[in-house]
């Protein structure tokens, strides 16, 4: 008998709907983070993979910075609209007003409101487990990020108290006041993605 072997993006594939399910088998209130990028489009094709042929039982979550361009806006509410997914939009309406990426830069912009904007929705919303679409290759910081990536009240990652993944036993134990930021495209490529 001879055995199929499942090519790489297949593994990838099989890997990451894996990680999805554990979280909403895991989870008491999960949500998938959308930012209208190439990414979470993968993400959202995932989910629908890892759920089909039923509706996708994690919203989405996107944070509206107001300084995407209106296409990809229109995008996102097309998006919305499939009856296969609940799209949440949240605003950092505090910061809005006051931060400009002209004026303060790009940096002080996306900690104000996005980053802010992130916190405050998980917060209000009683979020445990937010699944993203990050990868190890975007930058150096990632590459010792986990799947399962446990985070403080205020959104702070300790490299340093992280629990060990072996295999596919991750450790989806939630601290008092923590939550987890999952990534099921840890493993993937900007090549793969596209």
């Amino acid at each position: 008998m001879i055995k199929e072997s499942l090519n790489n993006l297949d593994e990838l594939e099989s890997e990451s709907v894996y990680i999805i399910r554990e979280v909403f088998a895991c989870a008491q209130n999960p949500v998938f983070l959308y930012s209208i990028g190439k990414d979470s489009s993968v993400l959202l094709h995932l989910a629908k993979k890892a759920f089909y042929p039923n509706k996708i039982p994690i919203p989405f979550l996107h944070i509206d910075t107001a300084y995407k361009f209106k296409e990809m806006i229109s995008f996102r509410d097309r998006v919305g609209n499939d009856n296969f997914i609940n799209l949440i939009v949240e605003k950092n309406l505090a910061n809005l007003e006051e931060i400009n990426p002209l004026t303060f830069g790009r940096d002080i912009c996306c900690k104000n409101l996005k980053t802010k904007g992130l916190l405050n929705a998980i917060k209000k919303n009683g979020f445990d487990f937010a699944i993203g679409g990050a990868r190890r290759d975007e930058e150096k910081s990632r590459s010792k990020e986990k799947f399962f990536s446990l985070r403080t009240e205020d959104g702070f990652w300790d490299f340093k108290n992280q629990s060990p993944e072996f295999g596919k036993n991750y450790n989806t134990l939630l601290l008092k006041n923590n939550t987890f930021r999952v990534f099921p495209l840890s493993n993937w490529t900007e090549i793969n993605i596209w």
